[in-house]
């Protein structure tokens, strides 16, 4: 890694990613990012006026129809759309199909 002030930025960029696709380890293999509290909200695009997907944080585990149980991650994305070719996982399909949830 860099200088101190680097690396801190590198770290919050990194976190800032809902999905988790993004992470950043130390020399040691370990993940540095904080445990997230365990919360399952929405997310919505005011400014393009989309809806986007299930943020999933604090390490829930997600599980299919089938029962497979999936990789217990600190942060991701489902799809609530349905254009995902990644379900259940988001692939940011909502963005370009313009996707706005019923309220």
């Amino acid at each position: 890694m860099g200088d101190k002030k680097s690396d801190e930025e590198a770290i919050r960029q990194t976190c800032k990613c809902p999905a988790g696709r993004l992470i950043i380890l130390d020399k040691e293999g370990n993940v540095l990012e904080e445990k997230l509290p365990q919360e399952i909200c929405t997310l919505e695009d005011p400014h393009l006026k989309i809806s986007g997907p299930l943020w999933i944080r604090g390490g829930i585990r997600v599980e299919s129809a089938e029962g497979k149980s999936y990789e217990v991650r600190n942060r991701q994305t489902l799809c609530r759309c349905g254009h995902s070719e990644n379900k259940p996982f988001c692939n940011d399909s909502h963005a370009s199909t313009r996707w706005k949830a019923n309220k």
